[in-house]
């Protein structure tokens, strides 16, 4: 037997890198287990960035490590959760970079329940925190549409139930077929292009998407997420009629109305023709009786106004009108002659206030203006005047020429002595 040293090492035991030990065990994982089913509990779930899932499966004694990579998670219906028992199917792997036991995990399958319905949950919770099923947002339908879409299968029964139905309801519609698969994986992609399709084109005033009844399975194109957008942003209203009426799918929360069955959806479309046509005559009976009432009433209106005494004896009551025009007439000409000679007055008041002040009325009473001869500037003051300058009065009745001979200032002797002639109209000399 071989003695350890004092160190604690085995003399002659060979050195290994760590590397080279977890590469070991690698294959020592792989060889002795293979494929493993382990079934526990999801706990510390988390989701890179990546798209890869991280998490821990448990019991009550022990824990286990577990990687979901994006390319195998894409196929899960449903996102792994704290709490949920599952069974994780894959290979148990050491993780070189960290030394780190765990398995990786290719399927992933809930204990207890399906998947399917698991998936169903967690989307319903989502798109419910979202609003998408508030019924706020919801649109009601247009009572008489002229168009319609079914975005259906085009070879399935629900699509000539339909059709059927809203021929027999009302003939004018116009149908319109968007043919979709319905099952598959392929199905949800193509219903979201059809019902973006009718929006972009406005193709038609309701869209009815859906199919007839199946399994979960085969329903299950209208529980996908990319669907129920699809239905949340059509800006046309949408109707869910998917399956049979026990049936419930994500399309159902999200339209703006849901239907138990791809027939009750075309009766919730359009009206039934006969019941229209029987509103109609109930309605034009209403306006009938409405007018046949107002008729009545203003007949008896009428008649009162022909009973009363106006209409009795129309022309005293013209007479009495134009008696009361001929006595209004009278006092508008008695007023308006009054005004006339007031304004004739105050005219000759005025006239004769202007003849008084006139130049001439001035002259009149025996004053005269003269006017310097030589400027034509009238003189009216003694200090204008100079010896033997020439003047001409304006007396009332005509002018005369004169010439300076001498001027006095006011209160005082005169200034000068100075010959003045003037010439009357008739040529006499004047002195002054």
């Amino acid at each position: 037997m071989v003695q350890p040293d004092l160190f604690g090492s085995t003399p002659g035991a060979r050195v290994y890198t760590v590397t080279q030990i977890n590469d070991r065990v690698r294959r020592l994982l792989d060889s002795t287990f293979g494929d493993v089913c382990v079934e526990g509990e999801v706990s510390n779930a988390r989701r890179h960035a990546s798209g890869h899932w991280y998490f821990t499966l448990k019991d009550a004694q022990s824990q286990l490590a577990a990687v979901l990579f994006r390319g195998d998670a894409r196929a899960l219906a449903f996102d792994p959760e704290n709490g949920l028992h599952v069974r994780a199917t894959g290979r148990l792997d050491l993780y070189p970079p960290q030394g780190k036991f765990q398995l990786q995990v290719r399927r992933l399958q809930p204990v207890g329940h399906g998947a399917l319905e698991l998936a169903f949950r967690q989307l319903k919770e989502k798109l419910l925190r979202e609003g998408l099923f508030d019924p706020a947002r919801k649109r009601s339908l247009p009572r008489v549409p002229n168009r319609v879409a079914l975005v259906t299968s085009a070879t399935g029964a629900a699509v000539r139930d339909m059709i059927t139905t809203l021929s027999e309801r009302w003939p004018p519609i116009t149908i319109r077929v968007v043919p979709v698969s319905v099952q598959g994986d392929a199905a949800p992609a193509e219903i979201v292009r059809a019902l973006q399709f009718v929006n972009r084109v406005d193709a038609a005033d309701v869209i009815v998407v859906g199919r007839g009844g199946g399994s979960l399975e085969d329903l299950w194109a209208f529980n996908d997420e990319g669907v129920a957008r699809a239905i949340a942003a059509s800006r046309i209203p949408v109707v869910s009629a998917v399956g049979h009426e026990v049936d419930t799918t994500i399309a159902d929360y999200v339209a703006d109305v849901r239907a138990p069955t791809p027939t009750a959806a075309a009766a919730l479309v359009v009206p039934q023709r006969e019941e229209v046509q029987a509103g109609l005559s109930e309605v034009l009976d209403r306006m009938a009786r409405g007018l046949r009432r107002r008729c009545d009433v203003e007949r008896h209106r009428l008649e009162s106004r022909l009973g009363s005494y106006g209409f009795r004896r129309p022309r005293l009551l013209l007479q009495e009108h134009a008696q009361s025009l001929d006595t209004q007439r009278e006092r508008m000409l008695r007023a308006l002659r009054a005004r006339i000679d007031e304004a004739r007055t105050q005219l000759r008041a005025s006239r004769a206030q202007l003849r008084s002040l006139s130049p001439r009325g001035v002259l009149k009473r025996g004053y005269v203006y003269c006017i310097d001869m030589e400027s034509g500037a009238m003189v009216t003051r003694a200090q204008q005047t100079r010896s033997s300058q020439p003047l001409r009065l304006h007396f009332a009745d005509g002018t005369a020429a004169a010439r300076v001979e001498e001027s006095w200032t006011p209160y005082g002797e005169p200034e000068t002595k100075q010959e003045e002639h003037g010439q009357s109209k008739s040529g006499r000399e004047a002195r002054l």
